[in-house]
């Protein structure tokens, strides 16, 4: 169950990974942690990576702030989705699951975002709106799991 960091979030920003390479586990938040070390952060800038098993993976942590969207980082929780050509249904399915559980301990006050939103890059890679039912602010309806 998502339990609310003490710091102030307002907006859950999805991301992809943009690789489909067949990692899970561990050796997925590594690779990516390895990639984002090559760009020079001090970490993953990921709080969360979802695999293609639909495995929730534990990134940076919550108390921090996230590294992943420029400009946009403060009062933001950062979730990654495995994949670039193909996501699974299962994967898809911890995202929305996963989201509803961070909308219900936000009390339906908090907003959803894809990198795109803020960014010139095409990610997500995938209906992120339309998955999880967002409204024009981005907010998700109450219970939608």
């Amino acid at each position: 169950m998502f339990e609310a960091p003490k710091r102030r979030v307002e907006k859950v920003f999805i991301h992809c990974s943009a690789s489909d390479m067949a990692l899970r586990d561990n050796t997925l938040v590594n690779e990516i942690t390895h990639w984002h070390l090559d760009r020079g952060f001090n970490d993953i800038g990921y709080h969360f990576v979802i695999d293609k098993l639909g495995t929730l993976l534990t990134g940076r942590s919550l108390e921090k702030i996230p590294a992943a969207q420029k400009g946009h980082n403060t009062g933001s929780i950062a979730i990654c989705v495995h994949g670039y050509a193909s996501f699974t249904v299962t994967s898809r399915h911890r995202l929305r699951a996963f989201c509803a559980e961070i909308n219900e301990a936000y009390f339906g006050r908090i907003t959803f975002h894809g990198h795109c939103e803020v960014s010139p890059k095409a990610c997500p890679i995938f209906n992120y709106r339309k998955l999880l039912s967002l409204d024009q602010w981005g907010r998700m309806p109450a219970n939608l799991e």
